[in-house]
């Protein structure tokens, strides 16, 4: 093993005190883009189920930022359980964890909590039922389970109900296609929105109810943005750092054990899906890059945890370094001006 390999694995990978580190460095970086800058204004359309009634709770901007903190370590936390439950890098690494707390943290649209944080929890909670069904003879509690969570996520943010068919595609890959199953799921669904209904009913307000599914005919293809010319660089080398690693990891998963391939594969699978849908609802929502970022995060520490390659090291270092100057240009945005 290279010498670059093995320090870059002895500082990131497999350090004891680095989940320590970057969860002061991430709380550190987050309050500095608060003081600096404050919350950005996001807008939002309100229609949704959950998250309207108490978004209220999250007005003052500290508990807001407060609020997303703590969401974005819950976020790395189910991450790094899920890979250790499952055994799925099948080697200590820190970097389940470290990953999305770095990823979600250079933007300042991220100190902001809002219903995309509790929906994004939810969805990646799924994941344990839909690894539980691995291989089972009949896993429609398992359906049931991942339906009923993504249909929760979808009371925060009713984006979330896309992913009911795409995860269909998971479901498959973990054993094959199976009936009940997929009755099962939407059997979920089911359950969970004819309570939502039912509640609606009950207080006389049924088109209360249709508004928030009238967002999804709600198209909005982006506009060119203003940016700079070290945000456009920044944008492009993300996007084929992003695109490269999911090609590199396709090296290294395919040699592993099933479960992992089937996993890995489908995440690659829900990331493309998922920008896609990101630029049909450009100016709607981020719900669905908030999701692909962390489900990259993921990608991005199995492959870097399992990489021997001193090329992929130098790559890292070097997408490390201009992530760290785009969170500059934010923090400074003379900076940016400048560049």
């Amino acid at each position: 093993m290279h010498s670059v390999v093995r320090s870059f694995r002895a500082a990131f990978v497999e350090g004891r005190f680095v989940p320590l580190l970057a969860a002061f460095g991430m709380i550190g970086m987050r309050a500095a883009l608060f003081y600096t800058q404050g919350l950005p204004w996001i807008a939002s359309p309100g229609d949704n189920y959950a998250w309207e009634p108490i978004a209220h709770l999250f007005a003052r901007p500290q508990v807001s930022l407060i609020a997303s903190t703590l969401a974005v370590f819950l976020i790395a936390w189910i991450l790094s359980l899920l890979n250790g439950r499952f055994n799925l890098i099948r080697s200590r690494s820190n970097l389940p964890f470290t990953a999305p707390v770095f990823l979600l943290s250079l933007h300042p649209y991220f100190l902001v909590m809002s219903g995309d944080y509790i929906a994004v929890i939810f969805v990646l909670l799924a994941f344990f039922p839909l690894l539980d069904s691995y291989q089972k003879p009949d896993p429609y509690l398992c359906s049931f389970r991942a339906s009923i969570l993504i249909a929760v996520a979808s009371l925060f943010q009713i984006y979330a109900l896309f992913l009911l068919p795409l995860w269909w595609v998971g479901e498959r890959s973990m054993r094959g296609p199976q009936f009940r199953s997929f009755v099962s799921s939407w059997f979920g669904l089911f359950l969970v929105y004819i309570t939502v209904v039912s509640v609606y009913w009950l207080i006389d307000d049924i088109p209360r109810f249709a508004r928030p599914l009238l967002q999804f005919i709600s198209l909005s293809l982006p506009e060119i943005p203003r940016f700079s010319l070290l945000e456009w660089g920044g944008v492009l080398f993300v996007g084929l750092f992003f695109i490269s690693n999911m090609i590199f990891s396709i090296k290294i998963y395919s040699r592993d054990k099933a479960l992992t391939l089937s996993l890995m594969q489908f995440m690659v699978f829900l990331i493309v899906f998922l920008l896609f849908l990101q630029v049909v609802y450009w100016r709607e929502t981020f719900f669905f890059l908030s999701l692909s970022l962390t489900l990259v995060s993921y990608l991005n520490a199995y492959f870097y945890s399992r990489t021997i390659s001193k090329n992929h090291i130098y790559v890292a270092y070097g997408m490390l370094s201009l992530m760290l100057l785009l969170y500059l240009s934010h923090l400074l945005p003379s900076m940016g001006i400048l560049l």
